[in-house]
């Protein structure tokens, strides 16, 4: 049996032929990243995307290296928040840079502790299981905003109305993760496809599951685009309905009004006699001439199913 120990090192020895995890958190330390740099032949492009946060998603490979760079979206204390880490993978060396602490990677040691499988295989079988633990960290991402969607639509169904600042920052998370998981998923399958030989063939398995679930994700996150974009739709007509049904009713009333106003200005002008004015019942007669309008109108209206 080959026991296989696992050592966590402050100080790493170039020439010793073992699998190594580097995790560096804090990209402003120059001196330990040029170190990185010098001890394991970093080319200047590389260290360029690394240092500079903001890439785009990419994956750049060659027979020697694959280097990736992505937003990682994740869930702290129930908040959603947004890093951004770029990975490097060298034979028998991975290393992961990072602005501040990564929380979304904290499995990665218990799983060289306990799984042997990783300790005793190759190092890409690592360099899967932390892009696995990225995309099982967007999968319950979108599955919390999806929930959330859900509970959209059922507002909008039921009251006709829903919340639109906490809608749009839903949507504004969707989308961000879109923006993410589609590149993210065209980048990596073409990896897949080139056979590079630092994904070994006993590991394809393995990668390709990986790719299965970036293009589920993928696929998810285009449904729900049109989802929100139907709620949207469906939101705005709902609203642009019940406008008219305000501005019917108001035009409606006004109408009523019409004739009334008329009348009232026609009996209120000076004239020096009118019968009418000076008979005993000529406000109950106008009251009543008024009524029997309305109503008149009210009856015509309704018959029409104007309101």
């Amino acid at each position: 049996m080959i026991k296989i120990s696992l050592k966590k090192k402050a100080e790493i020895d170039i020439d010793k032929k073992e699998k190594r995890y580097i995790q560096v958190v804090g990209l402003n330390d120059i001196d330990k990243i040029e170190k990185l740099k010098t001890m394991f032949n970093i080319q200047p492009f590389i260290m360029e995307d690394i240092i500079n946060v903001g890439q785009r998603t990419k994956f750049e490979y060659t027979e020697e290296f694959i280097f990736a760079s992505f937003d990682v979206i994740y869930m702290d204390q129930n908040i959603i928040k947004k890093d951004y880490m770029s990975m490097l993978y060298l034979d028998h060396t991975i290393i992961t840079f990072h602005e501040a602490e990564p929380l979304y990677l904290e499995a990665v040691l218990p799983l060289l502790q306990t799984y042997q499988e990783v300790k005793t295989g190759t190092s890409d079988l690592l360099f899967y299981f932390i892009l696995d633990m990225i995309t099982d960290e967007h999968l319950e991402i979108y599955d919390e905003l999806d929930d959330k969607m859900i509970a959209f639509e059922e507002e909008i169904l039921e009251s006709k109305d829903m919340q639109q600042e906490s809608f749009y920052l839903v949507r504004k998370q969707m989308l961000q993760l879109k923006n993410i998981i589609t590149p993210m998923n065209e980048q990596f399958e073409k990896i897949l496809q080139r056979k590079i030989g630092l994904i070994h063939k006993e590991n394809q398995l393995y990668f390709e599951d990986l790719n299965d679930h970036l293009q589920r994700l993928d696929l998810k996150l285009n449904q729900s685009r049109d989802m929100m974009r139907q709620l949207l739709d469906l939101h705005m007509n709902n609203q642009s309905t019940r406008m008219n049904q305000i501005m019917s009713t108001l035009t409606l009333f006004s109408a009523i009004f019409i004739p009334l106003s008329f009348l009232t200005g026609f009996f209120g002008m000076n004239f020096k006699t009118f019968g009418l004015l000076e008979a005993p019942y000529g406000v109950i007669i106008f009251t009543i001439v008024c009524i029997f309008i309305m109503s008149c109108m009210f009856i015509f209206f309704k018959k029409k199913k104007w309101f």
